[in-house]
């Protein structure tokens, strides 16, 4: 007799490369069939597929851009078509554009926005009607650290990561009636290929809120290290973590 956990679906955005595809093949070497989601990077995409099925484990890529509503509607129906299921939604497709403030245009926030935020607010909407047919389902927002701390190099990036705090605490006590879990995963440095669209990088943050006492760098997470917390939190054994932030950054938030 199968258990709940056997055969089950997991839809992972922007899991092409980097945190994402840590993800998707931790899930799929524990027995999960995943959709691999990309946007504009195909060709790592196919690498990290390859790499799955190597070890022997189930998966296709779907290229869509979470931000229209039209393609995160059909990523969805794609997973259902092709797996008959869906139990896991796992939202982690994001842009960071480095920008300060005043560098920021219009159509550059709103565009940060409808990626960051309103993807996680769309492919929850699309899924919700598969996820509570699962036996076991869950849905997991990857965030992160600078959603807490400021980062003084990107506040537009900063303010979704915020958003999707609270997207996640509202998001668990609608679906409490439903059984379905939501919880967030804060991030800190990972180490990844590069961030998509290649932003240049400054960090001016003040010396005078450093901690000149914490004289360690905090070490890059692993994109493996956070695919094992998400696989953990798709197991029976989590289903009392509920609206809950879990973080990993290697200490990173107490430098």
């Amino acid at each position: 007799m199968k258990t709940v956990t056997e055969d089950r679906v997991a839809l992972v955005t922007g899991s092409g490369k980097g945190v994402g595809a840590g993800i998707v093949r931790v899930l799929c070497k524990a027995g999960f069939r995943c959709l691999i989601n990309c946007n504009s990077n195909r060709s790592m995409a196919e690498e990290t597929l390859a790499s799955i099925q190597a070890q022997g484990g189930e998966a296709f890529i779907y290229q869509a851009d979470v931000s229209d509503p039209a393609q995160a509607r059909a990523m969805v129906e794609a997973a259902v078509s092709r797996y008959g299921r869906l139990d896991v939604l796992v939202n982690n497709a994001a842009m960071q554009f480095n920008l300060f403030v005043d560098e920021y245009t219009e159509e550059t926030l709103r565009r940060l926005w409808d990626i960051n935020l309103g993807g996680y607010w769309r492919m929850i909407k699309y899924a919700l009607p598969y996820l509570r047919r699962s036996p076991c389902p869950r849905i997991i927002n990857i965030g992160s650290v600078h959603g807490k701390r400021p980062t003084c190099f990107d506040a537009g990036y900063a303010m979704t990561k915020g958003g999707i705090k609270m997207l996640t605490r509202e998001a668990a006590l609608e679906l409490q009636k439903d059984h379905i879990p939501v919880n967030c995963i804060s991030l800190g440095g990972c180490k990844i290929e590069f961030k998509t669209g290649h932003p240049a990088f400054h960090n001016y943050r003040p010396q005078e809120v450093r901690n000149p006492d914490m004289a360690f760098g905090p070490r890059l997470v692993m994109p493996e290290e956070v695919g094992h917390a998400v696989l953990f939190l798709t197991t029976p054994a989590a289903a009392a973590l509920n609206g809950d932030c879990i973080r990993i950054d290697g200490a990173q938030l107490l430098t």
